[in-house]
C-alpha cells in the first residue's frame, strides 16, 4: 500500500472515530437527569445546524430545491435533519470507518 493511501485511510479513520465520539457526546447530552429520573429528549441534527449557522442551512435548501432536485430535499435531507443528531453523527462516523477498511483487490 502506498504511503499516500495509508495516510488517507488513517485520516478517514480518525475523522470517523471523532464523529462516533461526537455522536456519543450528543447522546449523553440528550439524556437529562430530572427529579423523576432519567429523561431522553433528542435534539435534531437540523436544530444544531440552525444554532451554529442558519444562513448556510437556508442556502443549502435553496440550492437543492432550485438547482438540483426538490425531492432530494424533502425525501432525503429533511428526514436526516429531523433525525436525532447523535444517530446521524454516529452513522456518518461508522460509514467512514467502514470505508477506510475497504481494500482494493489486486
Amino acid at each position: 500500500m502506498s504511503g499516500v493511501l495509508r495516510h488517507w485511510r488513517a485520516g478517514v479513520r480518525l475523522l470517523g472515530g471523532a464523529l462516533i465520539v461526537l455522536g456519543a457526546v450528543a447522546l449523553l447530552s440528550d439524556l437529562h437527569i430530572t427529579g423523576g429520573g432519567l429523561a431522553y429528549r433528542p435534539v435534531a441534527a437540523g436544530e444544531y445546524w440552525h444554532k451554529w449557522d442558519p444562513p448556510s442551512l437556508n442556502l443549502l435548501q435553496a440550492i437543492v430545491e432550485r438547482y438540483l432536485l426538490p425531492q432530494l430535499w424533502s425525501h432525503v435531507l429533511l428526514p436526516l435533519l429531523l433525525a436525532p443528531a447523535w444517530i446521524v453523527t454516529t452513522l456518518k462516523g461508522a460509514v467512514l470507518m467502514g470505508i477506510s477498511f475497504i481494500r482494493k483487490s489486486a
